[in-house]
């Protein structure tokens, strides 16, 4: 299995604006990040996990073609936005594309993007909406799911194997956490060190860490207020901060 983190930054990229560089030191391109979606390519088949507003690029940069199927996380538009960008992914491989989304987002999906899943006048439809399980598969690959807290929300984690990502997480339900042991990888989102209304902070997810005991950890989905090199002076060894066009195999 390959992970190609495709955007590494939380909604507004990083930095923010020309001059409003956060904590980051802008010589340092890794601290340059697009917004959050990740690609796993396994058994010839690859699977995108949301569609974010600078999707084209990232997959432009990914010298990615084909898609065969999306996950989404949660309904907010910096997870959603770029699912325009899908149509030319579907024109290129003549094929309508699976979406696997929460329930509670699919009205709103459909309702905002109808001429991508219903179709509209000259546009044919070049996505479908299937249902979510906790446990389902694609092309034989077993996926498996729960929801996770983010504030006034909840998002779905993603596990495949020994990979899971969490992405926009603040805290885990009940005994839902037990779900990601035995992990090689787990990419999980870290928007600031100091807890917000919706997201974990940096002293949260390092119990998390502790507890499940991944052999490697990724923050994803960062403000320009965590600088990279600062941030892995904080972390243990087998933790680290990613960045665009990141790519690990497990």
């Amino acid at each position: 299995m390959k992970i190609r983190v495709l955007g590494s930054g939380s909604s507004f990229g990083s930095p923010l604006a020309w001059g409003r560089n956060g904590n980051i030191d802008i010589n340092n391109l890794n601290n340059f990040r697009t917004r959050s979606s990740i690609l796993i390519e396994i058994n010839n088949t690859n699977i995108l996990i949301d569609t974010s507003p600078d999707l084209r690029q990232q997959l432009y940069s990914a010298k990615c073609t084909n898609i065969d199927a999306v996950l989404f996380t949660h309904i907010h538009s910096d997870h959603t936005s770029g699912l325009p960008d899908m149509r030319a992914i579907s024109l290129i491989n003549d094929k309508i594309i699976p979406a696997y989304m929460p329930k509670d987002m699919k009205d709103k999906i459909l309702s905002h993007y109808k001429f991508i899943f219903k179709g509209d006048k000259d546009y044919r439809p070049f996505m479908e909406v299937r249902d979510i399980q906790n446990k389902f598969f694609i092309n034989n690959i077993e996926i498996q799911t729960f929801k996770h807290n983010h504030g006034s929300i909840d998002v779905l984690t993603y596990r495949i194997g020994k990979f899971a990502y969490s992405t926009d997480l603040k805290n885990f339900y009940e005994n839902d956490l037990d779900n990601l042991q035995d992990l090689d990888l787990w990419v999980v989102g870290l928007l600031r060190s100091d807890p917000h209304p919706s997201h974990a902070g940096f002293e949260q997810i390092l119990d998390y860490i502790k507890y499940i005991k991944p052999k490697k950890t990724i923050f994803t989905h960062m403000t320009a207020l965590l600088d990279e090199e600062k941030l892995i002076s904080k972390c243990p060894k087998n933790v680290l901060p990613a960045f665009d066009g990141m790519e690990i195999e497990i």
